[in-house]
């Protein structure tokens, strides 16, 4: 199967984790379409050796064409996601997409991408992603789709989190969409790269993520923990044991940060950025925020209430600390006159603390949990 789907693939590389998943259901499930498709249709180009790749090109038409209405463009395509069963059309050869994972909340990343990427209605879209900030001159170039697809983008910078708002037809915007979105996989996956290689490694597989049992003692009152892993790099162990020694600190603190499922991997991979989880509100300083309880993370991050929610436990040093103030891009100096000597975080309230090296946070586990409130 891998040497079948591998001659024609929708795949590339990518630092998100269910993009990886999605990439390779799209490949089987066209695979498995082409192949119902010649069986109910035998005469169809029985000489042509491309056929398949017609066929991929035409499905992949039919995927993003723009629909009559907006309730005509979400019915269709949404009767076909099935989840873990196994529908195929009868009385046609309509092809669709099954997806399927041992993980319902991988699915439902997976699916909610796939939704909104192919059968959104509207005609303006908005994309939150802290990498457009290393957006470079290539990047801005491929920035013309708005000539391509007589779409207009316009950049934002709101409240510490940049994103982009994509506004035309509703074909212009879905391909614009998909376009953008390569262009940040591709960014955060190089970006992972230069954080691996400054660490002097080689590969990208330096971490690994096991299931374990919770046994946190920490509140996660009106949540429903659906998985723990427990996240082992060596790399980032022997960074945070190192940034110990100039901040005169051997303890540490447990505390969380709630981050977007896309970033989950390059958590695991290259330790915390401040591109991965900006706060709804940077009142302390531009940095990478914590918080020492579960539910002091939901004032940090209102913006990502979803029926999913992902946390991060981690050690913290925090060092000597300091009150924080909006737009410190590193500590501040402390008394004494010497510009050079920082402090090593600042705080913001009695359970937030804001640091500004990444390795002086090493992640420990991964907590998937479902919010009991949320209202879809």
């Amino acid at each position: 199967m891998d040497k079948v789907i591998g001659t024609y693939s929708c795949r590339w590389m990518t630092a998100r984790w269910p993009l990886v998943i999605f990439h390779n259901i799209i490949d089987v499930s066209s695979y498995n379409s082409f192949v119902i498709w010649n069986k109910i249709n035998p005469t169809w180009m029985p000489d042509k050796r491309i056929k398949r790749w017609v066929f991929l090109e035409q499905l992949g038409k039919a995927l993003v064409i723009e629909e009559e209405s907006a309730s005509a463009s979400q019915q269709p395509l949404q009767r076909h996601l099935a989840t873990n069963e196994r529908r195929y059309p009868r009385g046609g050869a309509s092809p669709y997409i099954e997806l399927s994972s041992a993980h319902n909340d991988i699915l439902r990343e997976a699916k909610c991408w796939l939704t909104y990427a192919f059968m959104m209605p509207s005609e303006n879209f908005t994309i939150l992603n802290g990498f457009i900030q290393h957006f470079g001159q290539r990047e801005f170039d491929k920035l013309s789709l708005q000539t391509k697809w007589n779409v207009s983008i316009e950049e934002f910078f709101k409240d510490g989190c940049p994103g982009v708002i994509i506004q035309g037809s509703s074909r212009g915007v879905r391909a614009s969409v998909l376009e953008l979105e390569a262009i940040f996989c591709k960014l955060q996956e190089d970006f992972a790269k230069k954080e691996e290689s400054d660490m002097g490694l080689k590969s990208s597989n330096n971490f690994s993520r096991k299931p374990v049992e919770n046994n946190s003692s920490d509140d996660f009152s009106g949540l429903e923990i659906v998985r723990v892993e427990k996240v082992e790099n060596s790399t980032l162990k022997h960074l945070f044991e190192l940034k110990k020694r100039p901040l005169q600190s051997a303890s540490s603190q447990r505390m969380y940060q709630r981050l977007p499922a896309q970033y989950c991997d390059l958590v695991s991979r290259v330790g915390f950025k401040r591109e991965f989880a900006p706060p709804d509100e940077q009142n302390h300083g531009e940095g990478i925020y914590f918080s020492s309880s579960v539910h002091g993370t939901e004032k940090l991050w209102m913006g990502l209430a979803d029926e999913y929610l992902y946390f991060v436990a981690a050690q913290v040093l925090t060092g000597k600390s300091t009150i924080g103030t909006p737009g410190l891009i590193v500590p501040p100096e402390t008394p004494g006159g010497d510009p050079l000597t920082l402090y090593d975080s600042v705080e913001g309230g009695v359970d937030t603390c804001v640091i500004f090296n990444g390795h002086q946070a090493l992640p420990e586990y991964l907590i998937i949990c479902t919010n009991k409130n949320f209202n879809p």
